[in-house]
């Protein structure tokens, strides 16, 4: 009952992000069909749905949590229709790039406040004619002036508030929409099918990266190990729970482009600290993350994973003295 009630706002998100993604490519729709179509609203649902959404790592953590809470194949169960709108997304603003490309959100700005130009007309009008109107004294006309002009100052006033208001709504968002459609792809795939399956090879990386268009390094293929050949059941999901705390905390760092982790460098001479990454395994190899007698397969995994050389570093006798050190170097990390 505690994992059901801990699970339900993890499900919540992604039932409201799931009606979010069905309301974008209604609308991008929409906008290829008619790019004159849409109104400030749809624009402010854009705008707030771009900006509460455009770091990836929210559905990133809400994903991770949601494995961790069931499975990864329960996980897939309730991200594959998320999945496919994301895809959809990417195929229809690939499609109609130039047309999407090139919109012109100021006219709608300028159509929204079209009320405070027509209120300004009518009260200027409205002055010419108390002007000339024949008052019975000039006192009632002045007051009438008076009145009139101050209606005037504070509807430009309300109009200036206004325009700064929707000032932010008035830019194209669907290509930022469109690049964060293509990261959460990759995220999904990445932690569902490949990292729940556990099935990653050669030919699946390969595949991935020529549909979301991540380039793959030097257009060099490697070698990666498979995590079921080295991690035990479960230990993998956990771990990428553990590995997004090494990227907060610096140790590793993502590159925005093609996702690509490489372990920092922390020696004032510039090398790779490969000592604290043998640290870190070794708090993991303490906390039975691994299947026994995996050390080659371990090795190359993470050498594949974090562009990096460990080499002899990682031989028993090298790291059996870190097995008490992980425990001050990563003291606050949740083996």
């Amino acid at each position: 009952m505690e994992q059901l009630q801990n699970i339900q706002p993890i499900i919540e998100y992604f039932s409201d992000i799931y009606s979010s993604w069905k309301e974008i490519n209604r609308l991008l729709k929409n906008k290829i069909q008619n790019p004159n179509s849409g109104d400030l609203s749809s624009q402010e649902f854009l705008y707030t749905f771009y900006n509460k959404n455009k770091e990836p790592n929210v559905l990133q953590t809400n994903l991770l949590n949601l494995i961790l809470a069931s499975s990864a194949e329960k996980a897939g169960v309730i991200t594959t229709p998320l999945l496919a709108l994301l895809m959809e997304n990417i195929s229809l603003f690939e499609r109609n790039k130039e047309i999407l490309e090139n919109l012109n959100f100021y006219k709608m700005i300028e159509q929204s406040l079209l009320y405070y130009h027509d209120k300004r007309v009518s009260l200027k009008n409205d002055l010419e004619l108390i002007k000339t109107y024949p008052y019975p004294t000039e006192v009632e006309r002045q007051i009438l002036i008076d009145e009139t002009r101050k209606e005037l100052s504070k509807l430009s006033g309300e109009e200036e508030k206004e325009r700064r208001r929707v000032a932010p709504f008035g830019i194209n968002f669907f290509p930022g929409i469109y690049q964060l459609s293509k990261e959460l792809a990759v995220y999904i795939n990445a932690y569902i099918h490949e990292g729940g399956n556990i099935t990653i090879n050669n030919s699946k990386i390969s595949e991935q990266n020529s549909t979301s268009n991540i380039p793959e390094k030097n257009n060099v293929k490697v070698e990666i190990e498979e995590p079921n050949m080295i991690f035990k059941t479960r230990m993998f999901e956990k771990f990428l729970v553990l590995e997004r705390k090494l990227i907060t905390d610096k140790y590793l760092k993502e590159e925005s482009q093609n996702k690509e982790l490489h372990w920092i460098s922390t020696h004032e001479n510039g090398k790779p600290d490969i000592k604290r990454l043998v640290t870190f395994l070794a708090g993991m190899l303490d906390s039975n993350y691994f299947l026994p007698n995996k050390d080659p397969k371990i090795k190359t995994f993470f050498e594949s994973r974090y562009h990096i050389t460990i080499g002899q570093n990682f031989e028993r006798k090298r790291r059996e003295p870190l097995r008490n050190e992980y425990k001050i170097v990563f003291h606050n990390y949740p083996f």
